[in-house]
């Protein structure tokens, strides 16, 4: 566990780690791949996932006063911050893969991986990794998620749930709307050079929602091994890489951000604005 713990959290090599804990090569990679696997079994699940904790808990634990004020209310809804995040890869020597693998958005080969989180900055899910070519933006992958006939998620959420996502989620809207689910998302610039008044107001009060999610992929990312760029033997265990850390965030760290007692007066205040 030690050795998987100082690879995530140092990103150093094998060779460096067998060297460090005093193993052989070979026995430091297998003392790895078993806390890898126990980890994935035992304690993955206890923190991460729609099967590990009950709606009403979600939206009684992990959901900010000040986000049911905006989006439902004051009324006891779940508000979900949805958001892909990236993971750099080697380049491949198989075109086909690195065709799918390579962003013309950041010009470098990467795979990306869904987060929904609360609005407090608690991980309900990371579902991936996925490729990044034109077929997989923030909405084609959120679409096939909601879609599924087999999607934990779409049973786990009830109707009139919140969605708070950034612009690149346009394209898949509808689709959330249509399932019952209530959209927020900042306001597209249409004309002239800046946002009518409303307008700003609105985006507003999705941005001050919406940021804890750049929060957790900056807490992500302080795991050196995710902010690395990873070596194509290690590409099959990205998502099992973020889910660990993801989990070992919800059961050790505090929230990104807790309620204050005046947090309703203040969303009150910036309601009235908008």
């Amino acid at each position: 566990l030690a050795l998987l713990l100082t690879k995530l959290r140092t990103g150093l090599s094998l060779s460096v780690l067998s060297t460090l804990f005093a193993l052989q090569k070979r026995r430091a990679g297998r003392a790895i791949a078993a806390a890898h696997t126990a980890l994935l079994s035992m304690f993955v699940p206890n923190f991460l996932g729609t099967n590990h904790i009950f709606r009403e808990d979600f939206i009684t634990k992990h959901t900010r006063t000040m986000a049911k004020t905006f989006f439902a209310g004051g009324e006891d809804v779940c508000i979900l911050v949805a958001d892909g995040t990236y993971m750099y890869i080697e380049k491949s020597s198989n075109y086909k893969f690195q065709r799918r693998t390579f962003s013309l958005h950041k010009g470098r080969s990467l795979v990306k991986l869904m987060i929904l989180v609360s609005s407090t900055g608690y991980i309900l899910e990371v579902f991936g990794p996925y490729f990044t070519d034109g077929k997989n933006n923030d909405a084609s992958i959120l679409t096939s998620i909601m879609r599924s006939d087999a999607s934990r998620l779409r049973s786990w959420l009830q109707p009139n749930d919140v969605f708070v996502v950034d612009r690149g989620f346009r394209d898949c809207l509808e689709m959330l709307e249509d399932l019952g689910l209530v959209t927020k998302m900042p306001h597209f610039l249409r004309e002239g050079s800046q946002h009518i008044a409303s307008e700003a107001n609105e985006s507003r009060l999705v941005t001050k929602i919406r940021w804890v999610i750049e929060a957790v992929n900056g807490l992500l990312k302080k795991w050196k091994a995710l902010d690395h760029v990873f070596p194509n033997s290690q590409i099959s265990y990205v998502g099992d890489y973020v889910r660990i850390v993801s989990t070992l965030c919800n059961a050790f760290r505090p929230p990104r951000i807790s309620d204050d007692p005046n947090d309703t007066i203040i969303a009150e205040h910036m309601l009235r604005l908008s």
